[in-house]
């Protein structure tokens, strides 16, 4: 018994709180709620540029290049750091030029490069602490160094790396955790884009408590840096950082603001005690962009080194970590991730840039190999990219259409059912609706279909509804009633026949009295030494498992804080009853040393009674969920939030009444044994652990006998 219930908190311990196993390296995926979901093959390599050919005396290799710009002719402009130059190619690699910058002053590692519609480039001279301005032809045009502005401060250091120049001849340049923006005549025009730094409470401290000496050596928080940046063609800003606050990539009005999907959106803020050992999932998706693992396990935060936007508002960005390229759409949704650690074709080694080009082709340059390989879309991305722009220009129809293609080619493909679920929303089609969001697994567009839908029910069955909802309260009032008779009674009956020992029955009644009198129901545990029947409390823990299984499957859809296609029937029942089992072995042991009164007995069937209110509560609050949506889940969650409150707060007075405690050492009482209880745990858990070694050592010990006399 002992090594099943260690066995099953190791089971939920590696579930929950460990890390997930190594990953494979899966060449096409989206992700979903922290899961890789594999699809069709988005993007195939169709060429790969390996080196500068005819380049006279020019370096043939590129050397630890740094960033690569397409412009609207379609030539590659590489940032040839290593070498200090700039090399120009066709889309074939073909070399168009090769420009080192004036004689009088050369490119000196130049780490950032931007060209125009005819070829005129805007170079990140990082070395030289300048953006130097050539001609298509590679002449001399002009140079930006540090401008004159008081906003500057006299340590201010200009050292361009990114840079971008916007359609009206600004530039922006990447300078820490702000964009710098210059006019055409060097002129200082601001900053753009700070990211939040947020709210930290020992900055508050310290601002109200320390002495001035203490404050001057605390080092300051500053906001997360930028990476790279580019421009769309209606001229919005989009960047990548390193913020983990709102989200490492973003969409920057013209007032600097972030429009971009962002964290906070898709996270619930309310806490549900019912899931202390689980993730609460009421809403549609645990998001973040990119990974928070490599391919290996381990914990990373993504560094996304560059960032590309199509004609079609599609965002793709390259993660330096992983090696891996991500693309979404302009929601911020995921379509596809592709690439990796490696040598070979479709992976790189340390990538420093990508661009894309207006055929849709994607171009990824890598620093180490100093090489760039070509990925040409598949059929399969083509028609994603088609349905996601014709639904963001209104056609429904259309991207109804393509995403139905989507589909015949990859029926799991989350973000077509999101699709279809939106046609569907905008046709007023609240069923189908709430069908397709189920299948994408979105609980925000659910629960706006449902709101809908519910309406719509409300407005055509109004009379039906009042009468269902008026029997509901009916049976509601009829069934308060009858607990609180039936405890009553029972209690009543318990206490006047002194010397019969409890029935079954009559002892799964008079657990309904914890509801109504808690401290008679515990007072007759007490004193009713040598009487109890320790039947009941199993079969409440057995209702109690039921119960949790009934919500399970009856709660409503954007309710529920675990899918049931997640849910896993052991992982449930250590939820529910191991920390009252633990609860009963712990409590009996320190009240024995802490001169308590209680037996062992009392102490299980009390703690079992204590989960009367999960029953009672749990199955009506399950059917009312059916009937509400996300923007009811306040009013769910204080409702079941309380009935957990409610059970603490009987564990509590059953541990007072039981060893006659004063409250404040009942709440020491408590407080010791909740943390016996993690003793416990993980007491258990280096036991099996080391069994397991054990055994594993054993076993290679009689393998080795075995080899050596066969």
């Amino acid at each position: 018994m002992k090594r099943t219930l260690v066995l099953i908190f190791v089971i939920l311990f590696m579930q929950i709180y460990m890390v997930s196993p190594v990953m494979a390296a899966d060449r096409n995926y989206t992700i979903h709620d922290g899961r890789r979901m594999p699809i069709p093959e988005t993007y195939t390599v169709c060429r790969v540029i390996n080196s500068v050919e005819n380049g006279g005396e020019e370096a043939l290799y590129l050397k630890e290049p740094e960033d690569l710009f397409i412009n609207s002719q379609g030539y590659l402009f590489i940032a040839d750091t290593g070498n200090s130059r700039i090399v120009k190619l066709d889309k074939e690699g073909n070399l168009m030029g090769i420009y080192n910058g004036p004689a009088d002053k050369p490119l000196k590692f130049p780490s950032g490069v931007y060209a125009d519609d005819i070829g005129n480039m805007y170079i990140a001279d990082t070395g030289n602490a300048r953006i130097l301005h050539l001609s298509h032809t590679g002449k001399y045009v002009e140079e930006f160094i540090k401008p004159e502005s008081q906003l500057l401060g006299e340590n201010f250091t200009f050292d361009p790396s990114k840079i971008y120049v916007s359609p009206t001849g600004f530039i922006y340049v990447v300078k820490g955790q702000t964009i710098l923006t210059l006019d055409a005549h060097n002129r200082f025009r601001g900053y753009v884009g700070q990211s939040e730094i947020g709210f930290n409470l020992k900055d508050l401290l310290l601002r109200i408590f320390a002495s001035d000496e203490q404050k001057k050596v605390v080092r300051k928080r500053i906001a997360a840096p930028y990476l790279n940046i580019t421009m769309d063609k209606k001229g919005m800003l989009y960047a990548t950082s390193l913020d983990t606050l709102e989200g490492e990539i973003k969409k920057l009005n013209s007032v600097g603001n972030n429009t971009y999907r962002k964290y906070g959106k898709g996270k619930s803020k309310i806490f549900n005690f019912s899931t202390i050992f689980t993730k609460l999932r009421l809403d549609s998706t645990i998001f973040a962009f990119g990974e928070r693992m490599n391919d290996d396990g381990n914990a990373i935060n993504p560094l996304f080194i560059d960032i590309d936007v199509n004609e079609e508002s599609m965002v793709t960005v390259v993660e330096q970590q992983t090696a891996k390229v991500y693309q979404y759409d302009p929601e911020g949704n995921i379509l596809t991730v592709f690439g990796g650690k490696g040598d070979q074709k479709g992976r790189f080694n340390v990538p420093a840039a990508l661009a894309g080009d207006q055929e849709g082709r994607i171009y990824v340059l890598d620093r180490v190999l100093g090489n760039i390989q070509v990925f040409e879309p598949t059929e399969f991305i083509k028609k994603v990219h088609h349905a996601v722009t014709m639904y963001s220009t209104g056609k429904y129809d259309e991207a109804y259409e393509k995403w139905k293609e989507v589909l015949a080619v990859d029926e799991n493909y989350q973000l077509a059912h999101l699709g279809i679920a939106n046609v569907l929303y905008k046709q007023e089609n609240w069923e189908a609706a709430m069908d397709e969001y189920k299948m994408a697994d979105d609980r925000i567009g659910y629960s706006k279909a449902y709101i809908e839908y519910r309406y719509e029910v409300f407005r055509q069955k109004f009379t039906v509804v009042i009468l269902v909802l008026g029997t509901f309260a009916l049976l509601a009032v009829l069934y308060v009633t009858s607990i609180r008779r039936v405890s009553e009674q029972t209690l009543m009956e318990f206490g006047a026949k002194e010397n019969e020992k409890i029935g079954t029955v009559q002892g799964l009644k008079m657990s309904l009295g914890v509801v109504f009198h808690p401290v008679e129901t515990f007072e007759a545990i007490k004193n009713g030494r040598g009487r109890l029947n320790y039947i009941p409390g199993f079969i409440i823990l057995f209702m109690v498992l039921l119960t949790r299984l009934f919500n399970l499957f009856v709660v409503h859809y954007p309710l529920a804080d675990v899918d049931i296609r997640d849910s896993n029937l052991l992982l449930e029942t250590v939820k529910l009853l191991l920390p009252v089992v633990t609860w009963v072995v712990a409590s009996f042991a320190v009240t024995t040393i802490l001169d308590g009164e209680s037996k062992f007995g009392e102490i299980f069937i009390s703690a079992t009674y204590c989960m009367i209110p999960y029953i009672l509560l749990t199955i009506p609050l399950s059917i009312l969920s059916r009937i509400l949506t996300r923007e009811e889940v306040t009013f769910y969650a204080i409702l079941t939030n309380g009935t957990w409150i409610w059970i603490l707060f009987l564990f509590f007075l059953s541990m007072k009444i039981l060893n006659d405690y004063r409250v404040f050492k009942t709440a020491a009482t408590c407080t010791i044994s909740g943390i016996t209880m993690v003793l416990i745990w993980l007491v258990s858990l280096l036991g099996y652990v080391l069994t397991g070694r054990i055994y594993q050592f054993a076993e290679g010990i009689i393998n080795e006998i075995r080899m050596m006399w066969m």
